[in-house]
């Protein structure tokens, strides 16, 4: 294994900065040459769609590295779309762990967004349409609109978490943050560089945040 120094990569680029840069085959960086090409914007992870290469299932034994994309392809396990699985898992234990300790009024609720993690963990992973949902009896839209203009639902006002609200409300304030960073996961796994091809996954996730936003707003007034 050869390591690519930054003085190495320096004296490459003295003619001019490259408009993409590849690590050859069987190399790596040294950390100060990795820090040098993130600041030139030249440095690719290797879970990008580019560099996370799939490759066809087979009746070889699975390298513990990989894992299943689908029941065609196998690929590393820090492929996007592996890790937005490990988001989406990570989202569905928390809901979990605080509908088991909620007050019983706060466990249907809850349990929807349950439900809706669920359903985009299996439309991800078996590709097909996130099925209709609603979250407390409200729609996509419905869920939008309270979360930006929650005076029109009976809130007194948008508001930032707080001790003073409690517990709970800081519990739901995590979720809505846990949504959040699933969603970006999302936005990565399916970003192709011009366009998402899973709008449905990412708009189910950025409704869910708004809704564990929602959720907090019911809390704080309590």
């Amino acid at each position: 294994m050869r390591y690519i120094t930054e003085r190495e990569l320096r004296d490459q680029f003295a003619s001019g900065v490259p408009d993409r840069y590849d690590i050859p085959s069987g190399c790596m960086l040294t950390p100060a040459a990795r820090q040098y090409l993130l600041d030139l914007k030249l440095y690719r992870h290797p879970a990008s769609p580019n560099q996370a290469k799939a490759v066809p299932v087979s009746g070889a034994r699975k390298p513990e590295h990989m894992t299943n994309l689908n029941a065609r392809t196998l690929v590393c396990k820090t492929h996007p779309r592996i890790l937005l699985r490990g988001k989406l898992d990570t989202l569905e234990s928390e809901i979990l762990v605080l509908e088991c300790s909620c007050p019983g009024e706060w466990r249907a609720p809850l349990n929807d967004a349950l439900l809706l993690t669920r359903a985009i963990l299996s439309a991800e992973v078996r590709e097909v349409p996130v099925p209709a949902w609603k979250l407390d009896g409200m729609g996509p839209e419905e869920v939008h609109r309270c979360s930006h203009h929650p005076e029109e639902f009976g809130f007194p006002g948008h508001i930032l978490p707080s001790p003073e609200q409690g517990l709970f409300a800081a519990q739901l304030n995590r979720l809505r943050a846990l949504s959040r960073e699933t969603e970006l996961a999302a936005v990565s796994a399916f970003w192709d560089g011009q366009k998402v091809t899973r709008e449905d996954i990412i708009q189910a996730l950025n409704r869910l945040s708004s809704y564990f936003y929602v959720l907090e707003l019911r809390a704080a007034r309590r």
